[in-house]
């Protein structure tokens, strides 16, 4: 209910990490809600239905990089054009990551790995685009903030810019998407932590392999 209520319909990527956060929310109600003695059927296709939806927002990056890479302008420059061809590469590299990491957690297959992994980087991510703890200081009995702070990406209305808005109100942005962020990961964690479940493609899988005792 996210995008509806704050209308951020057209915001993909918030849509992209209410859906995975859903997601998550559906493996705790799987694990937390039914008895896997007596509902193992129902609580296996509400494990399937959310380990679907929690790589919803790295579909959507990998959406991303590969509009970047493909709009690249076109330069006479040589050292331009090298630079562009390096970040093409780059944004190829990360939308081969993206989409073999997100099959693998929506078939089941080495999930929770790749989750964990996914996990990670997500953390990383999350504390360098949104470190909205160094926005803000204290100084003389007041909370200041950063004139620098970068704008986080927001779906607005026509008549309303986003330069309209003050730094406490930038400073909200970040902060709502740092912890929403936290909570995606969260929700891999949670994927990594309990494994895929019943319909998966490899069920019994184990992040690290266990060495047989004598």
């Amino acid at each position: 209910l996210q995008p509806i209520l704050y209308g951020q319909l057209s915001n993909f990527e918030f849509v992209a990490e209410s859906l995975s956060l859903i997601g998550g929310l559906l493996m705790l109600r799987s694990h937390v809600v039914y008895d896997p003695s007596s509902e193992a059927s129902k609580r296996a296709r509400v494990l399937l239905f959310g380990r679907l939806l929690v790589p919803a927002m790295y579909v959507y990056y990998a959406g991303h990089f590969m509009f970047k890479a493909l709009t690249e302008e076109e330069t006479s420059s040589v050292s331009q054009y090298f630079a562009s061809l390096s970040l093409f590469v780059v944004n190829l590299l990360v939308i081969v990551g993206l989409v073999i990491g997100s099959s693998f957690v929506a078939a089941g297959l080495r999930s929770r790995v790749i989750a964990l992994l996914l996990a990670l980087i997500n953390i990383i991510y999350v504390f360098y685009n949104h470190p909205f703890f160094l926005y803000v200081s204290r100084k003389d009995g007041e909370w200041v903030y950063d004139d620098n702070m970068p704008i986080p990406a927001a779906s607005l209305p026509d008549d309303v810019s986003i330069f309209d808005f003050d730094l406490e109100q930038i400073y909200d942005l970040h902060r709502y998407y740092f912890f929403m962020g936290l909570s995606t990961s969260g929700a891999l964690l949670l994927l990594a932590q309990f494994g895929p479940g019943e319909y998966a493609v490899q069920e019994d899988e184990t992040i690290l392999p266990m060495r047989a005792q004598d």
